[in-house]
């Protein structure tokens, strides 16, 4: 099973509450990591941190890094495609 079109599904370090649009909602908190097919039973990131899994229509690995939600360098390095 491949959930989103670059074949990873995204997890986070933990969930917090904040503030989105005058509401407070659970939304992650700490690094964005990638989480590969056997991740998604144990709840690993390809890094082998623990993780909760985010909505997959709504995060996409690694197109949802930046700033406030950064990505593990391990993972990143783990789905880097070299040609």
């Amino acid at each position: 099973m491949r959930v989103n079109r670059s074949g990873w599904t995204v997890g986070t370090d933990r969930m917090a509450p904040r503030d989105w649009s005058g509401e407070v909602v659970q939304m992650p908190s700490g690094r964005l990591h990638a989480v590969s097919d056997p991740g998604l039973i144990v709840g690993r990131a390809l890094c082998l941190a623990p993780v909760t899994l985010l909505d997959p229509r709504d995060w996409r690995w690694p197109d949802d890094g930046d700033e406030e939600w950064p990505l593990c360098w391990i993972c990143l390095g783990l789905t880097h495609v070299r040609f």
